[in-house]
């Protein structure tokens, strides 16, 4: 017996070396193949998962910071989070794992029944997003000092009561969310402390300072983890370079539906994403419904499934508009001029009576950035400087801060969060650090990395006078409009309406009214004048494809007639535009009269018709009405934001 031990043993041991080689080589597998995520949270509840391009913003390492020699639109991709208390080339966080702080206590949460799609082994039963353990910098510039110690409450949830589809018996029980552990730097870098600061003198011609690319402080400033989305999806431009509605309206259905998800799925699930996934059922399976007095269904894609979405927005949808951020460019709402879209919709939502907007975040459905796009123009950038790279790395050390000091932002890569800018340079400031972020633009171009499905267009409106924002509303009808179309403009704004003014300007057709600009007068009466006794008002483009003529031609009953290539109009998930507007391609401006005069007397008067029935969709109230302006932009963020949830 005692000569059979040692043999015996050697045995067990090679058997118990091999089992634990295997279960090794599982808990390896399950971490990086895309196996559910409960599994994989059994061995890694307490680790944050790492996404491969992550940024890590590191005192003055020039790896994260230093200007790219390739231009504003370059994307940068680090592919490690470096160690801020050794030098830059040793990672800090392992590419597995980081450790967390104890997290928040779980809390209670009735799983739902049912629902279409849903891996359930995503869902979490008590799943909670609790905040990281971060430290905010001691001095931000631009970020309101009363509020750095903020922490996000965990809210006691109860999920829908009836979700199609899902397995309940899958469904995790007590399971917590992997959160971060972040540091913020002691002072976050690239952030001019004049541009934040109240009652500042706004630069000139004075040069933004920036920091030398060669320095190096790295001892100075932990990492902050944020994720960057890797995968940048943008429309497919026909080979003429020029996208049509009927092929924007077909993209728009192919991203809806496509494979490549608009939005990775969460980090975690939680009670709002179930909300999400069955208002997406009920508005894909939303009733017939044609006869609503208030919606005129032509004007519609679909009226039904617009009504049903709208009806779910009013009944669930909580936004959280974030309080970080000091005036001039964040919190300041501009009410008056061309940029007064974004002015509005951010003095609205961020009013203390909106019944939107929730102080628990993690209630929220979507959650708003809260700057001004134009402010941000006037505040940071130099003359002449023919560079917006100060701008974009403010807005990039903005998303810095909070998705340090909130988890939300890494949650989901920043998918549910949402800003609304209306400045011709917004697509550039915004596309690479928000790029999976729901942005509602002005400067609504294909061209330029517009994302059917995911982003919206903002409708440019100039508001004259904010006291009084419907003044001088309407118009002729449609048997007192002697004049076929009007135009008037800048001449020299843009490539577009020199060619216009060249074909029709100077009274070269009777029924044309085209000019550059008109002799400014008392009240604007010229131009109000015209528009309001013309058939079609022109929208001719500027520099960029928008133009607050679009709606200006519908404020006062006139039927708008777009040229400007690739320019996706307002509300273009909800809104059939060929209805009530002429689409006339920019190649097409020598046809224009004989485009005009084949149109039949009696679609032009439907077309009028429905023009004055659009038009209460494009108006601004000081206290928002039923579908009026606001709550078309929140509709359209939140519809957009519906249609991409993926857990």
């Amino acid at each position: 017996m005692r000569r059979e031990c040692p043999w015996l043993w050697k045995v067990e041991s090679r058997r118990l070396l091999w089992l634990l080689g295997l279960t090794f080589a599982l808990i390896v597998t399950f971490q990086y193949i895309e196996l559910p995520y409960a599994i994989s949270s059994i061995f890694s509840s307490t680790k944050i998962p790492i996404s491969r391009n992550s940024t890590s913003l590191i005192g003055d390492s020039t790896s994260a910071m230093a200007p790219s020699p390739l231009g504003d639109d370059e994307e940068v991709e680090v592919d490690q989070i470096f160690d801020s208390t050794v030098n830059s080339s040793a990672p800090a966080i392992s590419p597995i794992t980081a450790t967390l702080p104890p997290l928040l206590p779980a809390p209670s949460a009735k799983s739902p029944a049912a629902l279409p799609g849903l891996n359930p082994s995503l869902v979490k039963e008590n799943a909670t997003s609790p905040a990281p353990s971060a430290k905010p910098p001691a001095a931000l510039p631009g970020l309101n000092p009363s509020l750095v110690n903020a922490t996000a409450p965990a809210p006691s949830v109860e999920a829908p009561a009836a979700l199609p589809d899902l397995n309940p018996s899958l469904v995790k029980e007590n399971a917590t969310a992997p959160v971060a552990s972040a540091k913020a730097p002691v002072a976050l870098p690239g952030i001019n402390p004049s541009p934040v600061k109240e009652n500042v003198t706004l630069p000139t011609t004075s040069k933004v300072p920036e920091r030398n690319p060669t320095k190096k402080n790295v001892g100075d400033a932990s990492s902050i983890v944020r994720f960057v989305p890797d995968v940048k999806e943008n429309a497919k431009m026909p080979a003429s370079g020029v996208m049509s509605i009927s092929d924007m309206s077909k993209q728009l259905r192919q991203n809806r539906i496509s494979h490549n998800r608009l939005a990775k799925k969460p980090k975690w699930v939680t009670k709002p994403d179930l909300e999400l996934l069955q208002a997406k059922y009920d508005i894909e399976n939303a009733p017939i419904d044609d006869k609503d007095p208030l919606l005129y269904a032509p004007l519609y894609r679909n009226v039904s499934m617009f009504k049903r979405s709208y009806e779910l927005m009013e009944k669930i949808l909580k936004v959280y508009a974030y309080k970080e951020g000091n005036k001039p460019i964040m919190h300041s709402p501009i009410l008056r001029g061309i940029y007064a879209s974004e002015g509005w919709f951010m003095n609205i939502i961020e009013s203390n009576n909106n019944k939107f907007v929730t102080k628990d975040p993690a209630k929220a459905h979507l959650f708003y950035l809260p700057f001004s796009s134009r402010m941000l123009e006037v505040t940071l950038y130099v003359q002449d400087s023919h560079s917006h790279r100060n701008l974009i790395k403010y807005l990039k050390d903005y998303i810095d801060f909070i998705s340090a000091k909130y988890p939300f932002w890494n949650r989901t890569s920043g998918a549910d969060h949402f800003l609304a800018a209306c400045h011709d340079w917004a697509p550039s400031e915004t596309r690479t650090h928000m790029a999976k972020s729901i942005r509602a633009l002005c400067n609504s171009d294909v061209k330029e990395g517009f994302v059917f499905g995911k982003d919206t267009s903002l409708p440019e409106t100039y508001v004259r006078d904010p006291k009084k924002p419907l003044s001088n509303m309407g118009g002729k009808s449609a048997n007192q409009r002697p004049i076929l179309a009007f135009f008037a403009g800048k001449p020299n704004h843009g490539y577009l309406r020199p060619i216009l003014l060249s074909y029709w300007g100077n009274n070269k057709d009777p029924d044309l009214k085209i000019f550059g600009k008109l002799p400014r007068t008392k009240g604007n009466k010229n131009y109000l004048q015209f528009m309001k006794t013309s058939k079609y008002c022109i929208c001719a483009k500027g520099f960029e494809v928008n133009s607050p003529r679009v709606v200006e031609a519908i404020f006062y009953d006139c039927v708008p007639v777009i040229i400007s290539d690739n320019f996706v109009p307002p509300f273009f998930e909800v809104l059939n535009w060929e209805s009530f507007a002429i689409f006339i391609p920019e190649k097409d401006i020598p046809n224009l009269k004989k485009i005009l005069m084949s149109i039949p007397e009696r679609r032009y008067r439907s077309m009028q018709m429905r023009v004055k029935k659009v038009q209460k969709h494009f108006l601004w109230h000081a206290k928002p009405e039923k579908y009026d302006m606001f709550h078309m932009i929140l509709h359209s963020i939140w519809y957009n934001r519906v249609f991409q949830i993926s857990v």
